[in-house]
Parts: C-alpha cells; sequence; structure tokens
C-alpha cells in the first residue's frame, strides 16, 4: 500500500466497516431471544449503514486516484477486529458490536489528525465517526450501560 496518510486511513476503515457489516449480518441471521424482533431489526440496519458507509471510502479512495481493497484475504489481513463465533447471546452480540464500534471510533481520532492534510477526507472520517458514536450511544443503551 502507498505511503499516504489518507489511503492508509480509508482502507483501514474499509476493513474494519466490512468485517463489522459481516459480524452485523451474523448476528441478523443468528440472534434469539425475547427481543429477536428488535435486534434482529437493528443488526440489519447496521450492516446496511455500513455498507453504505464503506462504499463511500472506496468511492473517495478512487477519487484520489488509487484503488481501494477489495478481497477478503486483505480485508482480514488490515483490521484489527475479529471475525464472531457463534454461539452468542444476543447481549454478548451487542457486547462484541459495542466493542467494535468504540475501537473504530477510538481509530478515526487518529485518522481524522492524520489526514489534516485532506480536507475532503478528513470530512468523510469525522462524518461517518458522527455516526459510529451514534451506534455506540444505541448499543450501550440496549446493554443499560
Amino acid at each position: 500500500m502507498e505511503n499516504n496518510p489518507c489511503l492508509t486511513a480509508l482502507n483501514q476503515l474499509i476493513a474494519d466497516y466490512s468485517l463489522t457489516a459481516q459480524n452485523a449480518r451474523l448476528c441478523h441471521w443468528n440472534v434469539i431471544g425475547p427481543h429477536f424482533e428488535d435486534d434482529h431489526e437493528f443488526f440489519g440496519e447496521i450492516y446496511d449503514e455500513l455498507a453504505d458507509e464503506t462504499d463511500l471510502f472506496a468511492e473517495r479512495i478512487r477519487a484520489i486516484r488509487s484503488n481501494p481493497i477489495s478481497t477478503l484475504t486483505d480485508i482480514l489481513k488490515i483490521t484489527k477486529l475479529k471475525e464472531y463465533v457463534l454461539p452468542m447471546t444476543a447481549r454478548q452480540m451487542q457486547k462484541n458490536m459495542l466493542a467494535d464500534y468504540e475501537c473504530i471510533s477510538n481509530e478515526m481520532w487518529e485518522m481524522a489528525e492524520s489526514t489534516a492534510d485532506d480536507a475532503v477526507t478528513q470530512d468523510i472520517i469525522v462524518g461517518s465517526q458522527r455516526q459510529i458514536d451514534k451506534r455506540a450511544w444505541m448499543l450501550r443503551a440496549m446493554l443499560g450501560e
């Protein structure tokens, strides 16, 4: 990968969002419990939202004349997050998702600083962090934290 902080940050986000979206899909498909309908819907919203944001990151990379990471091998190599493994309770799914969202948010703080020379990329990261932080808040509320 080129030594460009914007490409590094955007590809990191593609990797993190792609894995988080897949983890949300796993939760969406496999959640059970007394709040099934709400949890099922919530995890579905998460993976749809993350997929849209991932596309935004990839489009920005193309706009700055490079190519985004695109393979599962590269995604798994770059992300610091882990794939979820069943069995999990709905509560554990929520806790895992919250931990991932908080990890991504922390990375975004650093990325916003490292991309200061490119206001458009920085704006994309800051805007996406706003949504990540909102979902983290929702997950904390669901968990009663």
